[in-house]
């Protein structure tokens, strides 16, 4: 039992690590292109008296974009809101198994999210953006990709998780609820 759920962590893992290293270098460079938006808005209005229509709403797809493309680094790493003085009262095995139950949660949330997402797409090829001359389903389109790594996370921390219990090891580092993946490792 042990062994086949190593191979799915690991599965997992390989899997995860590449996306997630993706997700943050698209997101770093799609916030730097809210920078050059915003320093061209400004100048075009300091210089040349004129504001640039589309500059807020290309900024405000970006920083969606941004967010979402990074959302599934920061839930396989650790990087959110946790309270953990909940954590650090409750007896290690029980915090695993609520653990579990919550990233299981997490797990069925992303995938209820991802089934409904692709008409959430297909409803926004019916509506463009105001000032920006683009459907906006290709600005939703992130919203299925990030729920999709969102949901892969999710089954690798449940997997990481159930190993834990079955084998009686509480050694996972845990951020709340979260076990950490170990990023330089799979990086």
């Amino acid at each position: 039992m042990t062994r086949t759920l190593d191979s799915a962590i690991h599965f997992l893992s390989a899997t995860n690590a590449p996306i997630t290293r993706w997700g943050r270098s698209f997101s770093a460079a799609l916030l730097a292109v809210m920078l050059a938006v915003a320093v061209a808005q400004i100048a075009s209005r300091a210089f040349f008296n004129h504001t640039l229509d589309w500059a807020e709403e290309l900024a405000r797809m970006a920083l969606v974009w941004s967010v979402l493309l990074a959302a599934p680094l920061a839930y396989r790493s650790g990087a959110h809101v946790a309270i953990s003085a909940f954590a650090e009262a409750i007896p290690p095995r029980l915090l695993y198994a609520t653990a579990l139950v919550l990233n299981l949660l997490t797990a069925w949330i992303c995938g209820v999210f991802l089934l409904e997402s692709f008409d959430f797409v297909a409803r926004g090829f019916t509506i463009v953006a105001s000032a920006v001359p683009l459907p906006m389903g290709w600005v939703y389109a992130i919203v299925p990709a990030s729920l999709a790594a969102l949901l892969l996370v999710a089954i690798e921390c449940v997997l990481r998780l159930a190993r834990a219990l079955l084998e009686g090891r509480c050694d996972l580092l845990l951020s709340g609820a979260v076990p950490v993946a170990d990023t330089d490792r799979d990086a």
